[in-house]
């Protein structure tokens, strides 16, 4: 079984409190985050962190958007997105959402991240607004 800190939607909430990441429990144990944050081009920034298991920047630039999820702990984290996700930041005029899939391998109890960015361009700030959302879930 898991630490049920790497589920715990206060230490997440904390994790995240320097961007106003916000964090709470759904029934059957899944953790949810949601965070909204300004980022100019060209800078990278902390979208969402799950205390434990991984943190996700964006680097948003004219017409890329640099993606990195990186591991904040000793289990293997695999992630996958589908191919229309891969030009979605270009393509403003996508309602859809980038979407990325992680398996987290926690030894004997692996977790599931589903993870939903929008976002949108500000050009007069040189920025953009990204809002996010992760469900992190034990594997069935």
């Amino acid at each position: 079984m898991a630490d049920a800190g790497l589920l715990d939607p206060d230490r997440a909430a904390a994790a995240g409190a320097a961007f106003g990441q916000l964090a709470s429990a759904l029934p059957g144990g899944v953790l949810l985050l949601s965070a909204s944050r300004l980022v100019e081009f060209n800078c990278r920034a902390a979208i969402l962190i799950a205390p434990g298991l991984f943190r996700l920047d964006l680097t948003p630039q004219q017409e890329t958007l640099g993606v990195m999820p990186r591991p904040l702990g000793d289990h293997g984290v695999h992630w996958q997105a589908e191919e229309a996700s891969w030009d979605a930041y270009r393509k403003q005029s996508r309602e859809d959402p980038l979407e990325l899939r992680g398996v987290i391998d926690v030894p004997g109890d692996p977790l599931l991240a589903w993870v939903h960015v929008l976002s949108f361009t500000d050009r007069d700030a040189a920025a953009v607004h990204f809002v996010a959302k992760a469900e992190i879930r034990r594997a069935e």
